[in-house]
């Protein structure tokens, strides 16, 4: 894995996983009686191993840094023992927010290049970090993946996702980022401001100011306008990388998602292995 004759990726990215707590109000954490939605059970597994598996496979990540507030419940994994036993793993303590937590981390391990993904992505494969890592800008210190509308309802019309409708296309985040470089990290700053309304389209064109609200209303705010005006607030060259992967936008957010995931992940399995209960436990 990561032959250093492969000169398609710029070395080893180290990635990070952040698998903090959303609080007592976390509604999948709440409907499956759990204190981390992180370990939430999709076909048989926590939904966070799902990811440490898809991390560990690709051919892109050499070092995983996982994040929570306990790190006794990732240490106690079967794939995170492994992957510690390798030197490949270290768990740390989660800050208060999850920008706080990436910051945390990029101060304490200067990880670049970095991944960044969430616990709740378990529908992460191997393709979609290749695919996003092999078209992220060479110039660029933050690139994002993305996933567009008709995409998505091409192949998953049933799935609820916020979409930011602008002047070429409606898009739909999908919790997988990248810093390239260490000037990545000033675009921390601005994820910060955005962290409480990353739901609401209106309330984050207006953190981008007033005039790119004003275009964003109006729909003449183009997707490459908004990763410029992003790169300018965080002092940081910002892309938005467009994915082929519909399941690359779909992560678990309520039980409707728990749901959907543990149907896609079983159906994936190979023919003749056991499949979990489609419905996951109260």
């Amino acid at each position: 894995m990561n032959d250093p004759s492969d000169t398609s990726v710029p070395g080893p990215y180290t990635a990070l996983l952040m698998a903090g707590s959303r609080g007592p109000s976390d509604p999948v954490a709440t409907f499956c009686g759990i204190s981390h939605k992180a370990l939430a059970d999709i076909a048989g597994l926590p939904m966070v191993e799902h990811v440490l598996r898809t991390l560990a496979d690709a051919r892109e990540v050499g070092r995983i840094i996982a994040v929570i507030e306990a790190p006794e419940l990732i240490e106690a994994l079967p794939t995170a023992r492994q992957l510690t036993e390798q030197g490949r793993l270290i768990v740390t303590t989660a800050a208060p927010s999850p920008s706080r937590s990436v910051t945390k981390v990029l101060d304490e391990y200067a990880p670049y290049p970095a991944l960044v993904t969430t616990a709740d992505h378990p529908l992460l494969t191997t393709a979609m970090i290749t695919d996003f890592v092999s078209r992220i800008p060479a110039d660029v210190d933050v690139a994002a993946l993305v996933a567009r509308e008709d995409t998505i309802r091409a192949e998953y019309p049933e799935t609820r996702r916020t979409y930011f409708r602008f002047a070429d296309e409606a898009i739909s985040g999908c919790n997988l980022f990248a810093l390239p470089t260490p000037r990545g990290r000033n675009a921390m700053a601005f994820w910060r401001k955005l962290e409480q309304d990353r739901k609401k389209p209106w309330k984050m064109a207006y953190a981008l100011g007033p005039w790119t609200l004003v275009r964003f209303a109006l729909r003449r705010l183009t997707v490459d306008m908004t990763a410029d005006a992003i790169g300018q607030l965080a002092d940081a060259r910002a892309a938005l990388v467009r994915t082929r992967f519909a399941e690359a936008a779909i992560d678990v957010d309520k039980p409707d998602d728990l749901r959907l995931v543990t149907r896609i992940v079983n159906a994936r399995r190979p023919a003749g292995r056991p499949r979990a209960d489609s419905t996951p436990p109260r």
